[in-house]
């Protein structure tokens, strides 16, 4: 059974998908470009850079890269094609920011196992439950802290090994 955390997470997933349908390859041409943009920079400065400043970074990157899709020509497709490969650009944007919402809540380093706890103890137990009783959350989280390419661009929070 699906958990709360879970059904927000699809929401925004399937509202990406279908405002990249929408909107097209132009759509496409804006967001998968800052998308790795963001994921390589944060993996680049993401140390450098205070927590708060991630968000600012994205942003500008996905305003950038809407600006910059501007001077690039495309000629019109087919509605089914402009649909399809906006779709591609909605499911990718969809998919990073569902794993946003999946791995974004706070954890905690217990120095007397060596391991991260997710979630935390220090948040309300409406919240937690609705973690731990995800089908997702917590295999993602354990899959993102072991990447260090998406460790920094997934949980910017954790500094410890």
């Amino acid at each position: 059974m699906l958990s709360w955390l879970d059904l927000v997470a699809l929401l925004v997933l399937s509202a990406a998908l279908g405002v990249g349908i929408r909107q097209g390859v132009a759509f496409t041409l804006a967001v998968v470009p800052a998308l790795l943009l963001y994921i390589l920079l944060t993996a680049w400065a993401g140390s450098l850079l205070p927590i708060a400043a991630l968000p600012v970074l994205a942003l500008a990157l996905s305003l950038g890269m809407a600006y910059v899709r501007h001077f690039i020509p495309i000629n019109p497709l087919s509605p089914v094609l402009e649909g399809i490969i906006g779709g591609l650009g909605g499911l990718a944007w969809g998919l990073f920011l569902a794993a946003v919402i999946w791995v974004g809540f706070p954890s905690e380093f217990v120095a007397s196992t060596g391991a991260l706890r997710y979630p935390s103890e220090q948040i309300s137990s409406g919240v937690k439950d609705g973690i731990v009783s995800s089908a997702f959350a917590r295999p993602l989280f354990d899959w993102a802290a072991g990447s260090p390419l998406f460790k920094t661009a997934l949980i910017p929070h954790i500094r410890h090994p």
